[in-house]
């Protein structure tokens, strides 16, 4: 059986991670390869920070799901099966207004097009120790087959995003 539209996907997606790692610009801190049997979906998720980054780092997380409708739509139909992506950056920050700071950041890196979605959460209880903040940019669309050469090119923006937003990181 051929490999999915998402396993291709994926595979490109790993590879440029890991020659970025390999090149010493940055270090993977975790992967993982979900199947979901209940929902009937897939996720990919690599995560990483950079060589240098001073604790604590701004970690960021590429992410690719596919749903049911579009592995169906792929496999019985044998159409062209569309996947998610979404870049997900976590850091801790000490003030809420940080996140105007945040999102313009990534709005200059990622284009005014992009969802951009904050989410602010602490332990409980919270004695004015910093904030976990998780900024996730997300593409309006799907991303194909046809598009895997686009996910290469990312790399250099996660990157710059993680440059751009370490000093941020606890302010």
């Amino acid at each position: 059986m051929d490999p999915t539209a998402f396993d291709n996907l994926k595979t490109v997606l790993e590879g440029a991670v890991y020659d970025a790692d390999l090149q010493g610009r940055l270090v993977v801190v975790d992967r993982r390869d979900l199947a979901d049997l209940a929902r009937l979906s897939r996720e990919y998720a690599i995560s990483f920070r950079m060589n240098d980054a001073p604790d604590p780092p701004v970690t960021c997380t590429a992410q690719l799901s596919i749903d049911f409708a579009e592995l169906i739509n792929e496999r019985l139909h044998h159409d062209r099966a569309g996947c998610r992506l979404a870049v997900v950056f976590t850091m801790p920050i000490r003030r809420s207004s940080a996140c105007a700071i945040v999102e313009g950041t990534l709005r200059t890196i990622w284009g005014e097009e992009r969802i951009i979605r904050q989410t602010l959460s602490w332990q409980f209880p919270h004695e004015g120790g910093p904030y976990k903040n998780e900024a996730v940019v997300e593409f309006a669309r799907l991303i194909y087959e046809e598009n895997a050469a686009d996910l290469p090119e990312m790399v250099p923006y996660m990157i710059s995003s993680l440059e751009q937003l370490q000093p941020l990181s606890s302010q």
